[in-house]
């Protein structure tokens, strides 16, 4: 058990060393081992409550992450031009969800967003997936999005 700020931030930094370095880390929470893999995608925060004398960590796991940038743009019925971008996040069980986030070029538009378009057994094959993403798929999932 971590009982100050100091144990909590000394946790932290082994984390993100180990992590720049690809490799996995162990940890311990309450007596728990956790493994958290080297490809993780995780946010940490934390805080000291100060009267209550503990701390409060809170960790996100699977936050987005650009898998591609599509070379292909899809036009909607005006004509406008936006440009396709694969994004994914890892979920609970390992497994990585791809969804497609359309961006225009004219800045008064907004950006178009697919509910989840696949799921894979891991980052690579995500980006895998992205790679064979056709114009015509494209433009079925910008139709999705709308």
């Amino acid at each position: 058990m971590y009982e100050t700020s100091e144990e909590v931030a000394t946790l932290l930094r082994q984390m993100a060393e180990a992590l720049e370095e690809n490799s996995p880390v162990l940890i311990t929470l309450a007596d728990q081992g956790i493994i958290v893999p080297a490809d993780a995608n995780f946010r940490v925060e934390y805080e000291e409550v100060a009267d209550a004398g503990h701390v409060v960590i809170k960790v996100t796991w699977g936050i987005p992450v650009l898998v591609r940038t599509h070379s292909e743009k899809v036009q909607d019925v005006h004509g406008n031009l936006y440009g396709v971008l694969v994004y994914g996040k890892r979920r609970a069980d390992g497994t990585w969800e791809g969804w497609l986030e359309f961006v225009p070029a004219n800045a008064s538009l907004s950006t178009r967003r697919t509910s989840r378009e696949t799921t894979q057994p891991d980052r690579s094959a995500l980006e895998y997936w992205a790679t064979g993403l056709e114009p015509l798929y494209l433009s079925g999932a910008f139709e999705r999005a709308a």
